[in-house]
């Protein structure tokens, strides 16, 4: 399941280097880039130029799915005389599939692209990282060998010739490789971003976050350093948490360590340690950034306190400059107001957000709910269709509206329709829980392929136990209570602290609401009451 991000810090990063890509925020500038493309697009829409522009910016915004619609119309209306265009088409058309874990697409793409200037450095690079991922090993070295004809003293072939000795079980020469690498030049942050790759293709996970926490002491604004340590906490939270203790232990008057640590934290749901980081950060005077207000509210919401929640909030609001995200802050104290039933004043921060970012679908989505609070299910039904319409691959709007119009319009026949677009979606997600389809499945009344799904999900390691709670829900809403709360209590177990979802959250039928009424409900809750202390 993708995690929150720390979005200030991540900066971009080239199409050649797609295992580091991180999501860039749409800003004023790239949002004012969008529309004139659109223009262009609506004058000409064959400027194959113009769609390859739009899909890089779709791309460096993690939207995937609208790059390949833009890159595959480009493809259509290029001319194959036009090998200067294509060639940067083809390219980041691999990489794009990459990024979606489609890698036999991936190779297939950057094969074209060799095919026009078959000594391109980045295009033979990125070809060998493809055959890696598909266990071509042999192909792999062949390509890392000719970045070494292309560059003696290239460090993508050592970093490459060292992932495939170490997926080859070859531990010793992959050290030597990486080795050779970092000596080449030692102060530069990539090289231990690089040599934190292969460490943790050797399964040594506690060098690799000690890298990655190298690559950032080193270079606190290095692009690719914090998307990894996010990604890495994903799959091994500990060895995160326990590199980022022993980093501040180092460096206790360090703020980004607390930062990162207390945003990892909140992110795998662990409220309680995260307060306790964005609190010291504060308390000691280390960093002012009115962020730290808005992150503390987000946690103080998700353990139930709602007014401490929004006091965080409003000092955020009171307390911020140019260059922060305004627009999330009032959408964050919009969402603890509809937790205390204060709707106009909801109403007026989703409004104000709204002004500062009107495609904001965080903001359009709160002010939505709100409206169904408020009993107003034709607003909140026209607002989400705005949101699908920016937002066509994301499930979660189609099963929000899906929920509108059955519970609030009295409309089924249009709610099912809805639920078939999450099916008809066919996302392809490194994670199925997120693709949400089991639930499109249960409420449009195929129940056993919505089992089927969530079967399947509960099978994927659970770090931090939000795959449980979704499976919770899942259950709760078939009618099957004793399963439903055999996956609350193994939530629970891993973690997973959001109170809020679990005593209060009614949305779009992606809740517990079912069996909050049973008596075990409320002994779990108790028997797990310390993870939802502050």
């Amino acid at each position: 399941m993708k995690k929150t991000v720390i979005s200030f810090l991540i900066g971009i990063t080239t199409i050649f280097s797609p295992d580091l890509q991180a999501a860039l925020p749409y800003n004023n500038i790239s949002r004012t880039v969008m529309n004139t493309y659109n223009d262009m697009l609506r004058e000409n829409f064959k400027d194959y130029e113009v769609l390859y522009r739009r899909a890089n910016q779709y791309y460096h915004h993690q939207e995937y799915l609208k790059a390949l619609d833009d890159l595959d119309s480009a493809v259509k209306y290029a001319p194959v005389t036009d090998t200067e265009m294509l060639f940067p088409i083809y390219a980041l058309r691999s990489a794009t599939y990459w990024q979606m874990k489609r890698y036999t697409l991936s190779l297939q793409e950057i094969n074209k692209a060799l095919e026009i200037d078959p000594s391109n450095y980045a295009a033979v690079n990125m070809r060998a990282d493809i055959e890696v991922e598909l266990g071509n090993y042999t192909a792999a070295k062949e390509d890392y060998t000719k970045l070494q004809r292309l560059n003696p003293r290239s460090q993508e072939a050592l970093f490459g010739l060292a992932k495939v000795a170490a997926k080859e079980s070859n531990y010793g020469l992959a050290s030597e490789y990486m080795e050779k690498a970092v000596s080449l030049t030692p102060t530069q942050s990539d090289v231990y971003v690089n040599r934190a790759q292969v460490k943790a293709m050797m399964n040594d996970y506690n060098g690799a976050v000690d890298d990655l926490i190298l690559a950032l002491a080193t270079d606190a604004s290095d692009p690719h350093a914090l998307p990894r340590l996010i990604d890495m906490a994903n799959s091994n939270y500990a060895a995160v948490m326990n590199g980022l203790s022993s980093a501040i232990r180092t460096a206790p008057r360090t703020p980004l360590y607390y930062f990162l640590r207390g945003s990892i934290a909140a992110a795998h749901f662990h409220y309680a340690p995260a307060i306790d980081d964005f609190k010291y950060i504060i308390d000691n005077n280390l960093y002012n950034y009115s962020g730290l207000y808005a992150s503390l509210a987000e946690c103080y919401y998700a353990l139930g306190d709602y007014e401490t929640a929004l006091d965080n909030a409003n000092t955020a609001l009171s307390n911020y400059t140019e260059d922060d995200d305004v627009a999330h802050y009032y959408t964050v104290r919009a969402r603890v107001l509809r937790a205390l039933k204060q709707y106009d004043k909801a109403i007026s921060a989703t409004d104000r957000a709204l002004e500062l970012t009107p495609d904001s679908k965080e903001a359009m989505t709160e002010k939505a709910l709100i409206l169904t609070s408020l009993k107003k299910g034709d607003e909140a039904s026209q607002l989400l269709g705005e949101v699908i319409m920016n937002e066509p691959y994301d499930p979660m709007p189609y099963l929000t509206r899906a929920w509108v119009l059955n519970d609030y319009l009295n409309e089924p026949k249009a709610a099912k329709g809805f639920y078939q677009r999450v099916v008809d979606l066919e996302l392809d997600h490194s994670e199925r829980i997120g693709s949400m389809l089991g639930f499109a499945y249960l409420f449009n009344g195929n129940t056993a392929k919505g089992i089927s799904w969530i079967e399947e999900c509960l099978t994927e390691p659970d770090y931090d136990g939000q795959i449980h709670y979704y499976g919770a829900c899942f259950y709760a809403w078939a009618g099957r209570t004793e399963k439903a709360l055999d996956c609350m209590e193994q939530a629970l177990k891993n973690g997973y602290a959001n109170y809020h979802n679990w005593t209060a959250n009614d949305d779009n039928r992606i809740n517990v609401a079912p069996i909050r009424d049973t008596p075990r409900f409320n002994d779990l809750l108790k028997a797990h009451a310390s993870i939802f202390d502050k």
